[in-house]
C-alpha cells in the first residue's frame, strides 16, 4: 500500500451505519434476519442513514452486497481469461491508489472469474486499508473458511479482529495458540504477537508464566518451517517467530539467550530496525557493537525513539555535543515518555551549553525537561550548576549501565503498549 494513501474519512454516522450493517449480517449469517435483535439494528440505523451523503450511501449499500456473499454457497469460479485478468489487476492498481470503492466495484463485477477463497481476501484487504478493520476481519475469516490451508489467512483475520475488536482478538489468539499444531506458522507467529500486547496487565509473575508457556509453541512453530520446503518459508513470519522468542528471554532476564535471537533474526534480515535496536540496547555500554547497532537503526530511519535516546547519550558523554544535541532533537520529534523525554531536554541543554547558545535557549531546555517530569531532581541539579556559571560546570548524568537499565524497561513497556 502507498503510504501516502489514507483511510477513508469517516463521520459518526457513516460509523454507526457501518457497525449495524456488520451486526445484521452476523445474524442473518446465523439464521436471525427476522429476530427482535434484527429489527432492532434496523431501528437504530434509520437516523443515521438519514444523515449519510449518496457516497455513503452506496458504500454501506456496497458493503451489505459483499457481506451476503458470506452466507452463500460460494459460486465455481469461471476460467480467467485476458480481460478479466486485466480487471483484476485495475482493481489492484486502484486500491495501492486509495481508490477503495473503484477498486471494490471491479472486483463484485469480474469476481466470477476469481478464486473465491481469493475474492474474500482482497475484499478483505481493501476494507482494511479504507479504515474498516471489522469488516475486514469478517472477510479474511471467510477467505481462511474457504482455503483453511492458506495460513495467511487466518493470520490476517486475527490482525484485522484485533484492530477492531481486542478482547475478541485476544480470545481468537488465545484458541489459536491452544491447539497451535493445527495452525499455520503464520497464524501462530500473529497470535503470539496479539499474546504479547497482553503482558502489560499481568503481574511479573504471571507474564513470566505465560512466556514460558509461548516460548515451546514459537520454537514448534519455527521447526515446522524449517521442515517444510525451504521455498516456502516466509521470511517475515520466520523472523518475527525468532524476535518473539528474543523478546520472551529478554523479558526472563535470559539475556544472552534473547541476544543470540535477535542475531539470528538479524542473520536474516540485517536492515531490521526493530531488531537493530533491541540487540543495541542489550549490548550498550559492552563494547562498540550496541552503538553499532543503535546507529544502524537510526540510519534505517528507525520509528523507534530508543536509538536516538541511547545514541544522543553515547555523544554525550564522549563529548560529541553537536551530534547529540541533533539526536536529542530527533527523539523529541518522535516523542516518549515523561520522563524519557525530560531527560533527553536535559541532555539537549547541555548539549546547548558547550555548544555556546544562549542562556535563554538552555534555559527553556532546562525548564521544559523539570515541567515534563518534575521528579528530575538531576535536572534541577544540572540547571543550578548552569546558574552558578561554575566553569568547568559539574554535570550530573547517568552511567552507561543505568541508562540502558531503563531504557530497556522503557522499551518493554512500549512494546507491550503497541
Amino acid at each position: 500500500m502507498n503510504a501516502d494513501v489514507k483511510p477513508l474519512p469517516m463521520n459518526p454516522s457513516y460509523q454507526a451505519m457501518a457497525r449495524g450493517t456488520l451486526a445484521l449480517h452476523r445474524l442473518i449469517a446465523d439464521g436471525k434476519e427476522d429476530s427482535p435483535e434484527a429489527d432492532a439494528i434496523r431501528d437504530s440505523t434509520d437516523g443515521p442513514w438519514g444523515a449519510l451523503s449518496e457516497v455513503e450511501r452506496n458504500r454501506i449499500c456496497n458493503l451489505s452486497e459483499d457481506l451476503y456473499s458470506l452466507s452463500e454457497s460460494p459460486p465455481t469460479a469461471q476460467p480467467m481469461n485476458p480481460q478479466a485478468q486485466a480487471k483484476l489487476n485495475e482493481a489492484f492498481e486502484a486500491r495501492n491508489k486509495g481508490e477503495w470503492d473503484r477498486s471494490l466495484d471491479l472486483l463484485r463485477q469480474w469476481q466470477a472469474h476469481i478464486d473465491p477463497a481469493l475474492v474474500s481476501y482482497l475484499r478483505g484487504t481493501i476494507w482494511l486499508e479504507s479504515g474498516h478493520p471489522a469488516a475486514a476481519a469478517a472477510f479474511f475469516g471467510n477467505a481462511y473458511k474457504l482455503q483453511p490451508v492458506n495460513g495467511n489467512y487466518k493470520a490476517m483475520a486475527l490482525y484485522a479482529l484485533n484492530l477492531a475488536d481486542p478482547d475478541a482478538g485476544q480470545k481468537e489468539a488465545s484458541e489459536v495458540l491452544r491447539d497451535y499444531a493445527k495452525f499455520s506458522p503464520a497464524a501462530v507467529a500473529r497470535a503470539a504477537e496479539i499474546t504479547f500486547m497482553t503482558i502489560r496487565r499481568k503481574s511479573e509473575a504471571d507474564a513470566n508464566k505465560l512466556l514460558a508457556w509461548l516460548e515451546p509453541i514459537l520454537q514448534d512453530a519455527i521447526a515446522r518451517m524449517e521442515q517444510g520446503d525451504p521455498s516456502e518459508i516466509t521470511r517475515s513470519v520466520y523472523v518475527t517467530l525468532i524476535a518473539l522468542l528474543g523478546f520472551g528471554n529478554e523479558f526472563r532476564g535470559k539475556l544472552q539467550v534473547a541476544l543470540d535471537y535477535y542475531s539470528r533474526a538479524l542473520h536474516l534480515e540485517p536492515d531490521n530496525d526493530g531488531m537493530l535496536v533491541a540487540r543495541g540496547m542489550l549490548l550498550y555500554g559492552s563494547g562498540n557493537r550496541g552503538v553499532a547497532d543503535l546507529m544502524a537503526a537510526i540510519k534505517h530511519n528507525s520509528p523507534l525513539v530508543w536509538p536516538y535516546v541511547m545514541v544522543a547519550h553515547h555523544a554525550l558523554v564522549n563529548g560529541h555535543f553537536d551530534e547529540c544535541r541533533r539526536l536529542c532533537e530527533q527523539a523529541l520529534n518522535i516523542g516518549g515518555t515523561a520522563s524519557v523525554m525530560s531527560e533527553v531536554l536535559e541532555w539537549l541543554a547541555i548539549a546547548q551549553t558547550h555548544l555556546g547558545y544562549p542562556a535563554d535557549t538552555i534555559r527553556v531546555s532546562f525548564d521544559e525537561a523539570i515541567r515534563r517530569d518534575p521528579s528530575n531532581e538531576r535536572a534541577r541539579r544540572n540547571l543550578a550548576a548552569f546558574e552558578a556559571a561554575v566553569k568547568p560546570i559539574p554535570w550530573e548524568t547517568r552511567s552507561v549501565a543505568s541508562v540502558r537499565t531503563s531504557g530497556l524497561t522503557e522499551r518493554r513497556l512500549f512494546a507491550m503498549a503497541a
